[in-house]
């Protein structure tokens, strides 16, 4: 059987948008995992089944098991998946996901929200490390990838931070075969202002520290930079795959 790729999503609404786009354009198989809607289509958690694992975003913390049972499971699947060294990539909540896994612990954010597209400045490991590190090299350290957060998390110290942003927030790291970032590569313009929108509805307060028109207006001045960023991300990531 032709091994395939598992997208996992936690919201109808936190969609895989340029992930799909990646894979079908490399006529890579996948298969996607509504975790949230069905708990019937849950995997085992020790399965050989897939090439790869991308776990995305979502408005759940990694902290509100008793909310979200179904977050226990995939930490344990991810975990077992690691243990395979199956390779994982974790993109917001599937980031904080794999801190809880590693040792780490997710929480609500000390700083307030992150939006749009935030500085980043990358430790040691992350200007060495094989995704991250060409990244920033190709984009003078400049890549566009759009935040939008508000939880975060600690990690243990014998897992390497690749990059923080300018509010102290980890936003990359690696351990074993899973890499985890904080941002959102596979979100476009159209996402970003579909995440805010929702936000505006839900929490009219959410974004009271900041100019969310503004942070909006620098995307859609960004997006054609921000389609670069989106494309070498997921390039460099598949071809370091590649390499092993």
């Amino acid at each position: 059987m032709t091994k395939k790729a598992l997208i996992i999503t936690h919201s109808a609404r936190s969609q895989p948008n340029y992930v799909t786009t990646f894979f079908t354009e490399r006529h890579i198989p996948f298969e996607i995992l509504p975790i949230f809607d069905d708990q019937s289509k849950l995997v085992d958690i020790h399965t050989t089944d897939y090439l790869v694992i991308v776990s995305l975003g979502g408005p759940q913390g990694t902290y509100e098991e008793d909310l979200y049972p179904y977050l226990k499971w995939e930490k344990n699947f991810l975990a077992a998946q690691l243990a395979l060294n199956t390779p994982i990539l974790g993109l917001c909540l599937g980031a904080q996901l794999l801190a809880d896994i590693v040792g780490g612990k997710g929480y609500l954010g000390k700083y307030g929200p992150e939006a749009g597209y935030v500085q980043y400045e990358l430790t040691s490991e992350g200007k060495t490390d094989p995704v991250i590190g060409e990244i920033f090299e190709k984009q003078q350290n400049k890549p566009l990838f759009v935040m939008h957060h508000q939880d975060s998390f600690d990690l243990p110290s014998n897992v390497p931070v690749l990059a923080y942003t300018a509010n102290k927030y980890i936003a990359a790291f690696r351990f074993g075969s899973a890499l985890a970032v904080q941002f959102h590569p596979e979100a476009s313009l159209e996402d970003f202002s579909g995440f805010v929108e929702r936000t505006r509805q839900r929490s009219p307060d959410h974004y009271k520290n900041m100019d969310i028109d503004e942070v909006l207006r620098e995307a859609r001045e960004c997006e054609d930079r921000a389609e670069k960023s989106r494309r070498l991300f997921f390039e460099t990531w598949w071809n370091s795959l590649l390499k092993q």
